[in-house]
Parts: C-alpha cells; sequence; structure tokens
C-alpha cells in the first residue's frame, strides 16, 4: 500500500503539481490544464520520464478523458450521472473495469474493481493548506490513480471558482501569508 498527497491549491489553479510520498519526498509532476476540448495531463516521474496522459475527448457536464502510457491508450473514463441525475455521479474507467464512487460534497471517493479497493482518496485540511490524501493498494497504479484523482477534483462540487480565489488572496498583509476568510 502507497499513500501520497497532493495539494489542492495547485489542482484549482491548473498549475503544476507536485505529489509528495507521506515521509515528504516529491514523488511525481503533474503538469497540463484541462477543462477543453483536446487538452491534456500529463505526470512525470521525478527523473523526467512521462508515465501518463490523459487526453479530454469530450468537453461536456459528463466528460471523457483517455489514458495513455507509453504512448498506447489504455483506459477511457466517462462521468456517468446518478440515479439521481447530478447529485450522485459516478465515473466508470474501462478497460480497466473500475469505478468511482463517492460523496462529490464531502470529497471522498473509492475506486473499485471487482476484485477490491484500488484506491481511496479524501480531501483533508491542515495549516499547511488543503490537500488530497490518495492510499492506493498497489504502487503500480499510483500514476493513474494521481491522474484520475486530479480529474475527480475538478468536477467535483465545492471547488472555489476562480472569483473566490481571488477573494481569499486579496485579503493579505503582504509581510504576511494570505489570511483566508472562511464563510
Amino acid at each position: 500500500m502507497i499513500r501520497l498527497f497532493i495539494n489542492h491549491a495547485y489542482m484549482s489553479m491548473q498549475n503544476r503539481m507536485i505529489v509528495k510520498s507521506a515521509s515528504g519526498q516529491n514523488t511525481y509532476l503533474i503538469v497540463g490544464k484541462w477543462g477543453r476540448a483536446k487538452d491534456a495531463l500529463s505526470l512525470y516521474s521525478m527523473s523526467g520520464d512521462r508515465l501518463v496522459e490523459a487526453k479530454q475527448t469530450l468537453l461536456s457536464l459528463f466528460p471523457k478523458f483517455d489514458f495513455y502510457i507509453e504512448d498506447q491508450k489504455k483506459a477511457t473514463v466517462k462521468k456517468i450521472p446518478g440515479i439521481q441525475g447530478l447529485k450522485k455521479p459516478y465515473y466508470v474507467v474501462s478497460q480497466l473495469n473500475w469505478i468511482i464512487t463517492g460523496d462529490f460534497v464531502e470529497q471522498k471517493y473509492v475506486v473499485r474493481s471487482a476484485s477490491g479497493v484500488i484506491m481511496r482518496l479524501e480531501k483533508n485540511y491542515s495549516f499547511q493548506g488543503d490537500f488530497y490524501a490518495l492510499t492506493i493498494e498497489k504502487e503500480e497504479y499510483a500514476p493513474l490513480c494521481c491522474v484520475l484523482a486530479v480529474i475527480i477534483d475538478h468536477y467535483s462540487a465545492k471547488r472555489d471558482t476562480p472569483w473566490k480565489q481571488y477573494k481569499k488572496e486579496k485579503y493579505s498583509l503582504g509581510f504576511m501569508h494570505p489570511f483566508t476568510f472562511l464563510k
């Protein structure tokens, strides 16, 4: 089992994201953007090797991404409306037969296959900022799960809009870190 962490502030800004291990070491680098057709996210090892690339193929309320490993298409991820419509959507990772369910308000998700749990993903809060904690059962799934976490976060219910982020950042004394005022 492996435990990884992704800082939420960088996920929201579509910036470079560094995935850290439980010991605090930099493990992966995620670069790219999403939200438009033909956009792509790439995950690199810290030595510079591209491990996974996710290309957005369908831009809609229920998007679709193709995952490539070593330039070969390995999976397709689609968001599916739930039984209650937009309240309980889920994701399907075809070719791997994974399903991603969870609470999109509380931001806690589980990736499952027929053989059991692949990953647990949950948002945590600390004095250093908000971050996602990924608990992955097999280390070989880690690169794919990191990119899945970024995509799931982008379409979660409680994401701050750029305007809300700007309002949080404008309360600053200049010589200190910005103050954030919560609701």
